[in-house]
């Protein structure tokens, strides 16, 4: 190769590095081409030695790399181009060795720099061979989709969509502790379709998954985004009301009650309608854990059914209390 501008110690280095080193003249033709240019385009030093990068590169964006160049000797200052806005400036084949990671071609991040050679300014571009790191990079993004995926399938129910009784009960027990902490408000809604049984037992339990899931739906329409419902078990339920006081948890229990009495299920072009029960308590510091919570929420819920289904009842000084609809 042509080593003019250097002597022969610096054209060790250049022939050793472990990145590519392009030299270009003011015409932007070829007069330093290292061993890894040549290992990976295939072409010898001796045979691109003095041709226009532009003419034995066609691929190359000409307006975009002569901005670039030009920019370097002007400003006679370095330029760095990160495989993240341009992946590559060359078009070598990847060669990560790993078979299966081989991305199309090699990722690489480019410097530019000025040389100075009696007056004249050449531009030298180091070539630095990033695929490895990006195909490193892709499977960590792989492994968080997958991360991401088993966190879904862990913590939501697969016939509604939303969450199972695990995740739910976890965010409880964790609004517990921010409410006791920082004294705050919110409320836990147990609810129970009403007679569910009998849905399976005469339509089947497939239309039972589907009163299940259109129940699910018309939940999720009446709360906020930012309160949580998950499936409790079978055909109970729970939302939790985030800052929200008794007075709005009484008008959102109902908002719910009446939505689902409205609901109808087509199942085999048979029109199912159901009931709920419900029972809340807001919580108060007097509350020993969440599981009292849910102990006393299961207990106003079941004030409701004894009481004749389809209401809302409230556990509140240690006594349950009916919700008078209006």
């Amino acid at each position: 190769m042509n080593n003019g501008i250097l002597d022969t110690h610096y054209a060790t280095i250049v022939d050793k590095i472990d990145n590519g080193i392009v030299m270009l003249d003011q015409k932007n033709n070829i007069i330093l081409w290292n061993p890894f240019m040549e290992k990976h385009s295939g072409i010898k030093a001796e045979e691109i030695n003095k041709k226009n990068i532009f003419d034995a590169f066609s691929y190359l964006s000409k307006s975009w790399l002569e901005l670039k160049l030009q920019s370097v000797r002007l400003l006679k200052s370095y330029s760095f181009i990160s495989w993240t806005q341009r992946p590559y400036l060359f078009q070598f084949k990847a060669t990560t060795g790993f078979i299966e990671d081989q991305l199309t071609y090699m990722y690489q991040d480019s410097t530019f720099f000025p040389i100075m050679d009696n007056g004249k300014i050449h531009v030298c571009i180091i070539i630095k061979d990033v695929t490895e790191n990006v195909n490193f990079s892709n499977k960590i993004e792989e492994m968080k989709d997958i991360t991401r995926t088993l966190v879904e399938i862990a913590n939501y129910d697969a016939l509604t969509s939303i969450s199972n009784r695990g995740y739910i009960e976890s965010q409880l027990m964790q609004e517990f502790k921010r409410a006791k902490r920082y004294k705050s408000e919110f409320s836990l809604l147990m609810l129970d379709i009403d007679h569910f049984k009998s849905i399976n037992d005469v339509h089947g339990h497939l239309a039972g998954d589907d009163v299940l899931k259109e129940l699910s739906t018309t939940v999720t329409e009446q709360i906020r985004d930012s309160d949580l419902f998950g499936r409790f078990g079978g055909e109970e339920f729970i939302v939790i009301l985030l800052n929200t006081s008794e007075d709005t948890t009484i008008i959102v229990a109902e908002r719910i009650r009446k939505a689902v009495e409205q609901l109808t299920t087509t199942y085999k072009s048979v029109n199912i309608n159901i009931t709920i029960s419900q029972g809340f308590i807001q919580y108060s510091p007097k509350i020993k854990d969440y599981l009292q919570m849910l102990h006393d929420a299961d207990l106003a819920l079941y004030h409701s059914k004894k009481n004749g289904r389809n209401q809302t009842s409230q556990f509140k000084d240690n006594k349950c209390l009916s919700i008078l609809s209006d």
